[in-house]
């Protein structure tokens, strides 16, 4: 009978733990793929949504504010002049520029595609708005027109208007992923009226830096309603029962003005040669203030002939005098449901450093 082979006295050894630890990584790499490609495509496309959505925010963020900024430059008291606001508004509208190239150069996911078409637009046409807003600025404190300016900052707010619809069509096309889109509008109810907008273009001329070449000057002179048209030096403004004469005075000297007195006076006026009204105001060193005196009637459909003056505290006489030449057209003035036109009414001298606007009660004497 055979006896079976003996056992070897040596142990079987086990392997190096070396060569254990990357195998079980390899294991726990298989199963973290397997998990991954376990997901669903709604899951990852999901993923991608969010990580988007993640990108755009701190760039609607900054769009906000930077709609903010020009209703803020066209609100203020142009502290800095009428070139600080000009650069402000530069600086706004490359501001928006390079917030919409950086949302329209993204990659958006599928899912928010449609989303993200409409978000493009927002910002596109805020783009354009501030670039014209600051374009109307520049042209104005080159010597353009003020109605030409109030004309394009209109412009500017209509695309503004166009980029708060895109952007709430934005809000409500975004699937649901968690994240509730932030409120982002540069156009409230009640700012940017063509009033503002004609008073924001009137601080500008009035602050232009000009020639002390005179203490007191009267920068511009305007009425509401504006001209329907023009007739030689005859402005045939837009029917009314009476109108209001806007005057830009500004001081240029070193020193505060207490009590300069504005006057505007029509001849002839309804009823009598004359009518005068008047209002006082306080002028700091290089500050131009709008004056806005109401009520002027004069007989219809005959010219008249509105002066404006600016008279030093203390004065008798006049400092500055400027007029117009106006007529209220009848019922029967042909044209009279035509739009105004765009022909200017104000006439512009040399500029003061800093402005603010003033509606002021008006006196009749």
């Amino acid at each position: 009978m055979a006896m079976p082979p003996p056992r070897s006295s040596k142990r079987r050894t086990a392997p190096p733990r070396w060569l254990v630890i990357p195998f079980v990584l390899t294991i726990i790499a298989l199963l973290v793929d397997a998990s991954v490609q376990s997901r669903s495509p709604k899951v990852q496309a999901t993923l991608s949504s969010e990580a988007w959505v993640g990108k755009v925010l701190p760039y609607i963020t900054a769009s906000t504010a930077e709609g903010r900024e020009i209703s803020q430059v066209l609100s203020n008291s142009l502290q800095a002049g009428p070139n600080g606001a000009s650069g402000e508004l530069n600086k706004v509208a490359a501001a928006a520029a390079s917030t919409y190239r950086s949302v329209a150069d993204g990659d958006p996911p599928g899912e928010v595609a449609a989303a993200a078409g409409l978000l493009d637009a927002c910002l596109a046409a805020r783009k354009q708005g501030a670039a014209e807003m600051a374009i109307a600025v520049q042209d104005l404190l080159k010597g353009g027109s003020s109605s030409a300016a109030v004309s394009s900052m209109s412009s500017a707010v209509s695309d503004f208007q166009v980029g708060d619809s895109a952007y709430q069509l934005f809000s409500q096309d975004m699937p649901r992923l968690g994240t509730t889109m932030p409120a982002s509008t540069w156009v409230s109810p009640g700012t940017y009226q063509e009033s503002s907008l004609t008073a924001f273009v009137q601080r500008l001329v009035g602050g232009l830096v000009k020639q002390p070449s005179q203490s007191l000057t009267i920068d511009a002179m305007s009425t509401t309603p504006p001209p329907l048209n023009q007739q030689g030096k005859l402005e045939v403004l837009s029917p009314a029962s009476s109108f209001a004469v806007t005057v830009v005075v500004a001081d240029t000297t070193s020193s505060a003005l207490q009590g300069v007195t504005v006057s505007v006076s029509a001849a002839p006026a309804e009823g009598s040669a004359t009518q005068q009204l008047s209002a006082t105001v306080d002028l700091s060193p290089g500050q131009a203030k709008a004056v806005t005196l109401s009520g002027l009637k004069t007989p219809e459909s005959t010219p008249a002939v509105v002066t404006a003056s600016a008279t030093m505290p203390g004065a008798t006489q006049p400092s500055v005098t400027q007029q117009l030449q106006v007529e209220l057209p009848g019922p029967n003035y042909p044209g009279t449901s035509a739009p105004a036109t765009t022909t200017p009414s104000a006439t512009t001298t040399a500029p003061a450093t800093t402005s603010s606007v003033l509606t002021s009660t008006a006196t009749t004497t």
